[in-house]
């Protein structure tokens, strides 16, 4: 079984997060990190439920942990990168 559609999913599903948290959330941290965690459950649960439907144990598991560091950093890196790009908006 091959997860190459899983983690180019979940690197786009953390571009989108990431996106989304710099552009909707601005400063408060607590909800774009919510928002990344929400993405991350979706491109958990919708491969489980499509893709990934009756498989073992097992193949769940490597479903859940597949893709998670590069989840992690493209978020961070698009987060981060928008939020310096529309700074200047919130400085005094």
């Amino acid at each position: 079984m091959s997860f190459d559609k899983l983690y180019w999913l979940r690197a786009g599903f953390a571009a989108v997060g990431g996106t989304l948290s710099a552009l909707l959330v601005g400063v408060n941290y607590f909800d774009g990190i919510s928002l990344g965690i929400l993405m991350y459950l979706v491109s958990y649960y919708v491969p489980l439920l499509t893709w990934y439907r009756g498989q073992p144990k097992d193949v769940q598991g490597k479903v859940y942990t597949t893709g998670i560091g590069t989840f992690v950093l493209v978020f961070l890196f698009s987060w981060i990168l928008l939020f310096t790009l529309q700074a200047p908006q919130y400085l005094p």
